[in-house]
This record gives structure tokens, sequence and C-alpha cells, in this order.
């Protein structure tokens, strides 16, 4: 065979491996961008996508297509895992939530929404320490994603020719035929098709995740990193009540093992200084100009809910609540938004979280600080469980 036939062959047959590929991405559809998707309703369902771990591309792609938003989540996986905008009776809401997502992050999510719905008028924020005062990393797909202004072409392009979109359509195609179980999100929220995970897998999962954080976190975050993070909170949140647009600030709930995690490693006085730090920025907006209003909710205290047991069932009556020891499940989060948006089709029927009022933070941190003294003083195995997984 000479050179150019060669060559000819070559550029043919990477033309048809190509083409195959696009064909299964077509066909499948798996993250949804395209509206072609083949599978039938009873194996994939249409109002659902495929997840991955850094989906910053198929996000971007979505809120882009989206007409009518009237409410939007903001915040990092916790949200992402636990808001489901389909607990909003008559509302049509989006989860715009990142994993990993840091403030700065959030904030170009948000302004990404907006630009291109105008009609939201209502933000619930979903925050967490540990995600709040960061750069906005670089891993996962964020530089390749409409957030980081790249064009919606080159998503569709990367979900048709990316390996790991490919490896995750086979997977769909492979499934399909006894349901896709492959992890999904609708609306943009991880969605639980499933009961959770019991018996010794729970307490696995928990362990896993907290001992994991162990190694990341060893005491307190740099004071001028959470303090830039507050400023820039409060300078977005300030424009937001100038455009007349509504605001809740959701402190997310963890598990009481984390809540010990952070009274353990020393970062409890920390995290009470920043949900400080948030209701001051409140205050400090009472006065400033425009319709919108700006509150603030803390779900991240004890609570029978929050302090579920790990080694044995729920209590009966009950689902379990949390993944592990920082994200929650959906319904979880329907009563979460049952305190926040009770005029959206949930009523609250629970002391489960309290809203921060002016004047009302000092109470909130001390009666979370003595909820917490007197679950250590009942559940002595739990605290030493989790003293145990932290590295010396």
């Amino acid at each position: 065979m000479s050179p150019r036939a060669y060559l000819k062959s070559l550029l043919i047959f990477t033309l048809l491996g190509l083409a195959l590929v696009a064909l299964l991405g077509f066909a499948i559809d798996g993250f949804g961008v395209f509206g072609t998707r083949l599978i039938g309703e009873a194996h994939f369902p249409s109002n659902l996508r495929l997840s991955i771990s850094g989906d910053r591309v198929t996000k971007g792609i979505e809120i882009a297509e989206r007409h009518g938003d009237a409410v939007l989540f903001i915040g990092d996986s916790r949200t992402q895992h636990g808001l489901d905008p389909d607990a909003l009776a008559g509302v049509k809401a989006y989860n715009a939530a990142l994993a990993g997502a840091s403030l700065r992050e959030q904030i170009v999510a948000l302004d990404y929404a907006l630009a291109h719905e105008p009609g939201i008028r209502h933000i619930v924020w979903g925050l967490s320490l540990e995600e709040f005062p960061f750069a906005i990393a670089t891993s996962g797909d964020y530089a390749e994603s409409p957030f980081a202004h790249r064009s919606l072409l080159s998503g569709l392009l990367r979900h048709l020719f990316a390996l790991d979109w490919f490896a995750a359509n086979l997977k769909a195609l492979i499934e399909a035929p006894r349901q896709v179980r492959a992890p999904m999100k609708r609306n943009g929220v991880a969605a639980f098709d499933r009961d959770p995970i019991e018996g010794p897998a729970i307490a696995a999962r928990f362990q896993g995740e907290l001992a994991g954080t162990a190694r990341e976190l060893h005491g307190h975050f740099p004071q001028s990193a959470l303090g830039a993070a507050q400023a820039l909170l409060a300078s977005r949140l300030a424009s937001l009540k100038a455009e007349g647009i509504d605001v809740d600030l959701v402190i997310a709930p963890m598990h009481v093992w984390r809540l010990e995690f952070f009274r353990i490693i020393g970062l409890e006085d920390q995290h009470d200084a920043w949900k400080r730090g948030l209701a001051q920025t409140l205050d400090a907006l009472a006065l400033a100009p425009g319709a919108g209003k700006i509150r603030l909710f803390d779900f991240a205290r004890p609570h029978p809910f929050t302090e579920q047991p790990v080694f044995e069932p729920p209590p009966k009556g009950e689902r379990r609540y949390f993944l592990e020891s920082s994200h929650f499940y959906p319904w979880l989060g329907e009563k979460i938004l049952a305190k926040v948006l009770p005029r959206r089709g949930l009523r609250d029927t629970s002391t489960f979280g309290i809203e921060i009022v002016e004047g009302s933070i000092d109470e909130d941190i001390a009666s979370a600080k003595s909820d917490l003294d007197r679950w250590e003083a009942s559940h002595p195995q739990d605290v030493g469980y989790v003293k145990g997984l932290i590295p010396k």
C-alpha cells in the first residue's frame, strides 16, 4: 500500500470512528443536551440527565436553554444534592448549584443564570464554610464551560467526543434494558429514585467521608480569605437587593457527627464566627436601597433530623436524611424549603432550622453549642467513634 493510500485509509477510518462516537452521543444523549434521546421513557425518563462529578459544561448549556424560571438555587454540592426545584408547587425553578463550587464560582453561576433568565426574582443560596473562601477551582470542567465564556458549541462537541462522556453514554446504553441506574439529575438537582442504603454500608460511607475530610481540614481557614469572601458576598447581595430580587441565605445542614468533628479539630469557633459574619452582613444591608428582601436561615445545628443514628436504622416512619455527614437527601431539603418558602406549596411543620433576625445570632450560636453539649453527653460512643476517625 502506498503512503498516500495508507493516509487516505487512516483518515476514512478515523472519520468513521468519530461518526460512530457522535451517533452514539445523539442516539443516547445521556446528558440531555440535544433532545435526541432514543431510549424509551420506561428505561430512561426524558426529564433526567446523567450526572458526573464535574458537570459545568452541561449545566451551562441547560441554563442557556431554559425559559421561565422564577426561583434559582445556588450553592455547592450540598445544595445540588439536597434542594429539589420540583418541591415548589406551581413554580418553575432550577438548581444551578455546582459540586465543589466556592462562593466566587457560585456568583459566576448566579450571574450567568440571571443573564439568561431575567425573570428570576428569588434566589435560594446554600452556604457552607468548607467551600466559602476559596478561588474558583482549576480542576473539573469549569474552564471548558459557558461559565468561563466558552461557547455552547464547544460544550456540545465535548459532549459528543470527550472520553468520559462517551463512556457515560455507553454505560446508559448497556443499562437501558433494565433501566439506567447511573447517577442522574433533574432540573439541576441530583435525582434519587431508590431508597437510601442502610446497614453497614451507611456507616462505612460516614466513616470514609469524615476520615477523608480530616486530612483536608486541620483547623482554621485563612481569615483573610474568609474576609474577602464575606465582602464579595455583601457586595453581590447589595446589588441583588437593588434589583428587587429576594435572596434567602441557607446555612446548609450537616449531620451531628460533622458538627462534632468541627468541635474536635478546633473549627467550631471559626464556624460560629462565620455565621456571625453572615448575620452582620444582613444587618448592614437592612438600610441599603432596593426592594429585594434578604434573609438568613441556620440549619447547621443539632436537631432530631440531623441526629439520626448511623449504626442503626432511622426511627420508624423516617427515611435516612444524610448520604454521609455532609450531604443530605432532597426529602430533608423539602423540610428546609418548607421553612424558607412556605408559600410555595410547602408547610413548615417542624422546629428544624432557625431564621436569623437582627440581634438573634448570638442566641442561635449559644443554643446550638448547648444542643451539641447535650448530644455529646447522651452519645459517648458516637463521640469516641468520631474522635477515632481523626488521625493523631
